[in-house]
Parts: structure tokens; C-alpha cells; sequence
């Protein structure tokens, strides 16, 4: 598919949403003027941390035997 194509595809992609915090996320990621690389990294958390998070999520369900 070339790039024309692929931009009317978004535009009635976006021109179907009727959802208003879908709109308002686009419209973040639209006006974004640059992306904090070190600014993301501070927030960002291991491989091992996400494994005993998940690990923590999973155990707190009520899970039937």
C-alpha cells in the first residue's frame, strides 16, 4: 500500500471515532513536540521488577481451583 492510500486509511479511521478520550490521546501524540528519552528511562522499570509485579498481580486474583 503506498503512503497516500495509507493516510486515507487513517483519516476515516479517525473521522469513525466518536469516543472523546480516544480523540484527546491522538491529539496528545499529535502535539507532542519532542519525546524525553532520559525523562522516559527515570520512569521506566526493569526486566526484573516487571516480573515480580506480574507475579504479584497474578497471585492477588481469585483464581479457583
Amino acid at each position: 500500500m503506498n503512503l497516500s492510500a495509507e493516510k486515507n486509511e487513517i483519516i476515516k479511521w479517525v473521522q469513525s471515532l466518536d469516543n472523546p478520550v480516544l480523540i484527546e490521546e491522538i491529539n496528545k501524540i499529535r502535539n507532542k513536540k519532542s519525546f524525553d528519552f532520559e525523562k522516559e528511562w527515570e520512569r521506566g522499570i526493569s526486566g526484573d521488577e516487571l516480573k515480580k509485579r506480574t507475579k504479584d498481580f497474578l497471585r492477588s486474583l481469585p483464581w479457583k481451583k
